[in-house]
């Protein structure tokens, strides 16, 4: 329907105007919960400008969305299923014992009450300036609008009739290009600004699919001005003296190619031989990203396979090949509980069936012994005990908002939500040193969903915390190390990339701080942060596997912030909003993928290759490392001398907001912090 007069009520606003463009049976797709809701997509022409709008449709039940439905219901049993939900948006507990640890303690029924993702707020309003870019996905039967301001909005669905009238009507008000380094990717733009940008292009200055390009010769520029700035004029030199004299205009992309050619990019060293000047590439900058081979993900480790592990004494054998094959696939749930204790090292691989029970007992009991020191002691000695009582306030406060739109954690006196306060008070006398900081109770939440029981989620979470402990500690040393290790990693594999960063005041790498924190455990659900942690605790196929992760998540939404030029703040949301939209199998392919890559380059540098403890091939070539928390080069021989050079180096901040809303952490500097909540108003963590 095109030019129609109508209009679209919202709660807060009414949208009027001229209707472009308008289709019933279109389907919005919630990320945090993956649900599947039937509405009205409308393109209208209003004085103020255009509008794209989705709203809701409560009166009606499409065959889609209920034939969706069904098959998903199918494949469960008609009652109860033991474990974890399927959807935890669609069960509730109805039964609870989790103080014992058997696993059938805990079951799930389907909750038909639940009123998934707030129905009634569910709608979308974007005006058409304000799209920065939108993906075409799903044989074009999916678009995402992605904003200027980095916001993500949830995914359009369109099922009874293609995108094709709607991407028409969107052509029709916005000049469209496809990306370069994105297929999928396609980036709108005011038409009157297209039309001078067309203009300028034809000077064949710049081709944009050599942006990286500019951006990694601005980046060489700002770290050593007086090396690029000569390496650009001789090639630009080289090409205006020694160019045929018939070209009378630039081909297209030649200056983006001379830019790129050997030198930009590289690094230039000089020094006198003979009386002259003698100049000698040591390295050129490229993206190592573009040639990985994405690695298949393997199946879950089933029961059959993990109980051909142990022997008949209990003894879990061959535990090097058992580690492999988790951290390519995981374990399936009926045996999730069993396998996370060695894993986090409740249990020991070598232990028989009659020291594990021996050790178990005495851990229950001091568990006990730990968590009575605590509930025995008085008001009034609690009233000369700061720190105690400090900690029990933000324990207090915390796990009131820990995961408690999950079933398991919903409600109120809800037992679940009772044994998260009651290990976390354990854990502070466990190690009051550490204590309890913002931040664990997202940790813990996952052990005692799968443990079932409070004695076996406590030690669980005893060794998880010794895994990360140095995220939570009070000078910030761990999560200023793991930044700076981010950051020499992106600086080798893509320099194009960092440089652009670094130029949205962005090179800190302060947008994954909540990823390292809590080990993404805000980025997906709870089915896949399982299956994620337990890949990362077999410290497979390296250590610090997950700083991988983060490279294999930047790379992946590379072309969303750079094509769409996002800015500080525009970086921060868009992380942001990647929250429960990330495909983990191809992050997981991809990271395992860049390890193989950095494993195999002969080149890679010392500084990249100690994080992951990988062992260098060729000691004698120019290896970067880490000196004093900044990137520094051996010395490199050149024609027989040897030149000592610093490299340009980032220093790891501080800064990111105090992660209200959430169970995070706040550990860094004010000034910083205060940056954080100005730029997102506390919608980031």
């Amino acid at each position: 329907m095109n030019g129609n007069p109508g209009s679209r009520e919202f709660r807060e606003f009414e949208i009027k105007g001229t209707i472009l463009y308008e289709q019933d049976g279109i389907l919005l797709q919630t990320a945090k919960d993956n649900g599947l809701h039937y509405g009205l997509l409308s393109v209208i022409d209003t004085k103020h400008g255009v509008f794209i709008t989705w709203e809701k449709k409560d009166d009606v039940q499409k065959e889609e969305v209920t034939k969706w439905e069904t098959e998903k219901s199918a494949k469960l049993p008609e009652q109860f299923i033991v474990g974890s939900p399927p959807d935890s948006t669609e069960w509730a507990v109805i039964a609870d014992q989790v103080q014992t640890p058997s696993k059938d303690s805990v079951k799930f029924k389907r909750n038909t009450s639940i009123n998934r993702s707030s129905d009634a707020n569910l709608r979308l309003t974007a005006e058409l300036n304000e799209v920065r870019s939108y993906r075409l996905v799903d044989d074009g039967n999916a678009v995402t609008l992605l904003m200027r301001d980095g916001t993500t909005h949830n995914t359009l669905l369109f099922v009874e009739e293609s995108s094709d009238s709607f991407i028409r009507t969107i052509n029709r008000q916005m000049a469209v290009r496809r990306s370069a380094t994105d297929s999928d990717l396609y980036l709108l733009s005011d038409k009157r600004t297209a039309a001078l940008d067309q203009s300028l292009s034809e000077l064949n200055l710049f081709d944009r699919p050599n942006r990286e390009t500019v951006w990694r010769t601005i980046g060489e520029i700002h770290k050593d001005p007086y090396t690029a700035g000569l390496t650009i004029l001789s090639k630009v030199a080289d090409r205006l003296l020694f160019s045929p004299l018939e070209k009378e205009y630039r081909p297209e992309a030649e200056m983006a190619e001379l830019l790129q050619s050997e030198g930009v990019g590289g690094s230039l060293e000089c020094h006198g031989e003979d009386g002259g000047d003698n100049w000698q590439l040591v390295n050129n900058a490229i993206s190592l990203l573009k040639c990985i081979d994405v690695r298949n993900r393997g199946s879950p480790v089933c029961q059959l396979d993990w109980e051909l592990h142990i022997n008949e004494d209990g003894i879990v054998e061959d535990v090097s090949s058992l580690l492999n094959k988790i951290s390519r696939g995981g374990v399936e749930d009926n045996i999730r509980s069993d396998v996370w204790k060695y894993l986090l090292g409740f249990y020991k691989w070598h232990h028989t069936h009659e020291i594990r029970e021996i050790n178990r007992r005495t851990r229950v009991e001091e568990y006990y012994r730990m968590k009575l020191q605590w509930k025995s002691m008085s008001d009034d000695q609690q009233n000369r005990f700061t720190g105690f009582r400090e900690r029990k306030t933000q324990i207090e406060k915390d796990i009131g908002r820990t995961d408690r739109t999950h079933p398991f954690y919903a409600n109120d006196r809800n037992p679940n939500v009772q044994l998260l306060h009651e290990i976390l008070m354990t854990y502070v006398m466990y190690n009051f040193d550490l204590g309890y900081v913002q931040g664990m109770s997202d940790l813990l939440s996952p052990l005692l969903y799968v443990m079932k029981n409070e004695v076996d989620a406590f030690w669980c979470f005893v060794g998880f915390m010794e895994k990360v402990a140095t995220n939570f500690e009070f000078d910030q040393g761990g999560m200023k190390n793991q930044l700076a290790q981010l950051t020499v990693i992106l600086k080798y594999v893509d320099i194009c990339f960092y440089n652009y960063l670094e130029s949205k005041e962005s090179g800190n790498l302060f947008f994954c701080f909540r990823w390292l924190l809590i080990w993404f455990k805000r980025e997906f659900n709870y089915s896949d942060t399982m299956r994620l942690w337990e890949v990362l605790w077999t410290s497979k196929p390296c250590k610090n596997f997950h700083l991988l992760i983060c490279v294999a998540l930047l790379d992946s939404e590379k072309s969303s912030i750079v094509e769409n030029m996002y800015g500080f703040t525009e970086i921060l949301k868009h992380v942001n909003d990647m929250s429960h939209r990330i495909n983990l199998d191809q992050i997981l392919g991809k990271a395992e993928g860049i390890y193989n890559m950095l494993k195999d380059d002969p080149d890679a540098p010392n500084a990249v290759l100690d994080v992951f403890g990988i062992e260098p091939e060729n000691l004698s070539c120019d290896k970067l490392t880490l000196v004093n928390g900044k990137l520094k080069s051996l010395p490199v021989p050149i024609t027989g001398k040897l030149l000592e050079r610093e490299r340009c180096t980032t220093e790891s901040s501080n800064g990111t907001d105090s992660l209200n809303n959430s169970s995070s952490v706040e550990v860094l500097s004010e000034a910083d912090e205060n940056r954080f909540e100005e730029a997102l108003s506390n919608s980031y963590y």
